[in-house]
């Protein structure tokens, strides 16, 4: 009769390193071009939410919310100079600036995993069902709290019709491929790590 052997490691300690490894991922990502895509003048796709969700997910909601402030702070240093549409913000407004990209992010990383946990409750089925709904869900939080926090601080400077021709067209292209990619690729990615952390602990 075969016994198995439980893991000694501190289930904290696996939480701690795996966060730390999704932030230093952000942190890359935000600084090499995988980060963020230029689509056009004032477009970019982020993939950041990405490994937001999967350490949403698979770690919980104080995971998420680390990953989602580190998520929002790389994405306000950009401002500084490595993007032109928010160093325009940024002269505008710092406090504001801030505001929109740290807010947003904090609830991106925060609120999946509060998704993924009320629906995964029931079984293996309601899992494999949160996985995906919590996954997109990173990337639908990120696109309306940030084009909402755009337009409550920064629609006046913008002006009505571009702002408007920017909403539109970042709402429905940028957030279409973002919750698309973190469906697939969040799905694939969160299975198996949940799994492995689930035999660990």
């Amino acid at each position: 009769m075969s016994t198995r052997r439980k893991s000694t490691i501190n289930p904290k300690v696996i939480d701690l390193a795996l966060t730390a490894l999704f932030a230093a991922l952000i942190i890359l990502m935000t600084f090499t071009p995988i980060g963020y895509i230029q689509i056009g003048p004032a477009l970019k796709l982020t993939l950041l939410t990405l490994p937001t969700a999967v350490g949403s997910v698979v770690l919980g909601w104080k995971a998420g919310l680390i990953l989602g402030g580190v998520f929002g702070m790389s994405s306000f240093f950009t401002c500084f100079g490595m993007d032109a549409f928010g160093n325009m913000l940024l002269g505008i407004n710092p406090v504001f600036t801030f505001i929109m990209c740290v807010v947003p992010r904090l609830l991106c990383g925060f609120l999946p995993a509060l998704i993924f946990k009320a629906i995964s409750e029931g079984g293996t089925k309601r899992t494999m069902l949160a996985i995906p709904v919590a996954t997109a869900s990173t990337a639908i939080i990120n696109t309306v709290f940030f084009l909402s926090a755009l337009w409550l601080f920064f629609a006046e400077n913008t002006g009505a019709d571009s702002f408007w021709a920017f909403f539109a067209t970042s709402a429905g292209l940028n957030g279409l491929i973002e919750i698309a990619v973190n469906i697939v690729a969040g799905t694939a990615i969160c299975k198996p790590l949940l799994i492995v952390k689930k035999r660990l602990v």
